[in-house]
């Protein structure tokens, strides 16, 4: 079934009792020749099969079934159709259209000339988080080196694409959008954009994909002979028989046979505020993008087995501006005005905690020549954060903050004209003619939120930020009445957690071992432990999609 009516546009950014089949689920033979993984061996060490139910009624039956339509379930979706050799697929998404991070986000993904040279930089991005092995970080590298000619071969055109080249070791900074430039061998990122150039020439025949997630859209929809695209779709459960293997899912009610495999995309677990308080201490973390990516997948892998990693990575932890119902951001999230600089942020006490010219990403554009200490430099990187001398995700209260400014601040853009004329009227922000006044209203000490201003004002005529060092051109006097607050809360835009992955794809139990039948892609389960180097994800999606799909369809695997 083709997908109805999905258009994007660019941001500028368990149901019942488990179910059971002795001796069910064998890969099918037809397609590409085996490449020998040990994917279908043997059950999981991670506790006993379920009760025998072989005599289960199945639905229907397809050779792949793929959770989450995604940019990791399209591209393994492509996958199948491409290289299956006329095997079957359903793309089962439980929204009415994909809502996790795919379509919300700028649409880059990573790339590089030197795979090498890249490997060495995931490794130092790792540092001494050791639990992603070096096997998943090489074949991530190797796919790196490819994926540009990849996602050429099936169509877009080189053209419409805006393409960064990686540096040398000579000269590191051709492409000024390494997170991490510090680090040995960050040269080797590269970054490219579907639909990255804009021609204004109107003789010139555009084909009409200005964003990842259209592209790939419209690469599933070119093979609807074999891909079922199907929304409104919910997974419920995985079905495993007595032996442990995956052999397929409920979904919506139906039971579906997946004979080669099941491959989860379902993305982070961003709006799920049970797992968000159990992994991060907080559950009113606002995620910034999609609002499909609530756990279902992550509890599903845990009743088969799955062993988990990576639960506190995540892309976040900063206070963005919100509404005084704290139900829209006032400025756009990624991508947009660092409006932080316009004044500070305290807590409920009243007092700045944090080196707060916070956004997803606000540390100073790195330039030529650039090489700062890590240990004293400063800013937040995808929600790292300096923490004596070490870059942690930083830490936030689960009731907000508030961004304090003035009416220069106001004026300089603290809340974008484009957003509200009048953000006092708009419920937007609190404003009051002394600070005393301001604190009654957004009931925090008015003495501790006068000393902080008093503070602060200080710091910015003598040019330098004594308390958490931020940068001097972000040194903002709160001096001019009126005084404004305006509610932030802690933000995140995605989560990296998930069940264990290895460099085939597979899902793998607590004894390391793969659980048969089952595959994972993408942000569901991500290799990116720590440090995080932005259009990382996607990457991802794109290089293990591909991965998955061919693991479970028992096809050369690409990339090792």
């Amino acid at each position: 079934m083709e997908n109805n009516g999905i258009e994007t546009t660019r941001r500028g950014f368990l149901k019942g009792a488990a179910l059971a089949v002795a001796g069910a689920g064998v890969a099918g033979l037809a397609g590409c020749a085996p490449q020998g993984s040990d994917a279908g061996a043997g059950a999981s060490a991670g506790g006993a099969a379920p009760a025998d139910a072989a005599n289960i009624a199945w639905d229907e039956e397809f050779d792949v079934v793929i959770i989450g339509a995604g940019a990791a379930g399209m591209t393994a979706a492509i996958t199948v159709a491409r290289e299956g050799n006329g095997k079957t697929c359903l793309l089962a998404e439980k929204e009415p259209q994909p809502n996790g991070n795919s379509p919300f986000c700028a649409g880059d993904f990573s790339w590089t000339t030197v795979p090498d040279d890249y490997y060495t930089y995931l490794k130092e991005l790792a540092g001494e988080h050791t639990t992603t092995p070096d096997e998943v970080l090489r074949v991530f590298a190797n796919g790196l080196g490819q994926v540009k000619d990849w996602v050429v071969e099936l169509g877009a055109r080189e053209e419409e694409m805006q393409i960064l080249p990686n540096g040398t070791a000579e000269d590191p900074y051709l492409n000024i959008d390494v997170v991490w430039p510090e680090l040995e061998c960050s040269y080797a990122h590269a970054m490219c954009t579907i639909g990255g150039i804009v021609r204004d020439d109107p003789e010139y025949d555009l084909k009409g994909e200005p964003h990842i997630f259209t592209f790939l859209t419209n690469r599933v929809n070119e093979h609807t002979d074999v891909v079922d695209y199907r929304t409104n779709f919910a997974m419920e459960e995985l079905i495993q028989d007595a032996a442990g293997r995956i052999v397929g899912a409920v979904i919506d009610g139906k039971n579906i046979k997946a004979r080669d495999g099941v491959i989860m995309c379902c993305g982070g677990f961003e709006n799920d505020p049970a797992l968000k308080e159990n992994t991060f201490g907080v559950s009113t973390i606002v995620p910034a993008a999609g609002q499909g990516n609530t756990g279902d997948g992550h509890r599903a892998c845990m009743k088969v087995g799955a062993d988990f990693w990576h639960m506190s990575g995540l892309a976040g932890m900063w206070l963005q501006p919100r509404n005084l119902d704290n139900t829209a951001f006032t400025s756009v999230v990624v991508g947009g005005p660092r409006v932080k600089k316009y004044g500070i942020t305290v807590g409920s006490n009243g007092h700045r905690f944090y080196m707060d010219y916070d956004a997803l990403t606000s540390w100073p554009d790195p330039k030529p020549g650039y090489l700062a200490d890590l240990r004293t430099d400063v800013g937040m990187r995808y929600g790292h954060t300096n923490f004596g001398g070490a870059w942690p995700w930083q830490a936030m209260p689960a009731d907000g903050g508030w961004f304090i400014f003035d009416a220069d601040g106001l004026a300089a853009g603290a809340i974008p004209a484009e957003t509200s004329a009048d953000p006092v009227a708009d419920k937007l922000a609190l404003t009051a003619d002394t600070l005393a006044d301001l604190a009654a209203q957004i009931n925090v000490p008015a003495e501790e939120l006068e000393r902080t201003v008093a503070e602060w004002n200080k710091f910015c005529a003598e040019g330098e930020d004594a308390a958490f060092h931020r940068p001097p051109e972000t040194l903002t006097p709160v001096a001019k009445a009126p005084f404004y607050a305006q509610f932030c809360a802690p933000t995140l835009l995605n989560t990296d957690g998930g069940p264990v992955r290895s460099h085939l794809g597979e899902i793998l139990d607590p004894y390391g071992k793969p659980i048969p039948g089952l595959f994972s892609a993408g942000e569901f389960g991500s290799l990116w432990g720590h440090f995080y180097q932005g259009s990382g994800n996607i990457a991802e999606c794109l290089i293990y999609g591909r991965i998955a799909a061919e693991s479970a369809m028992g096809c050369e695997v690409a990339y090792q």
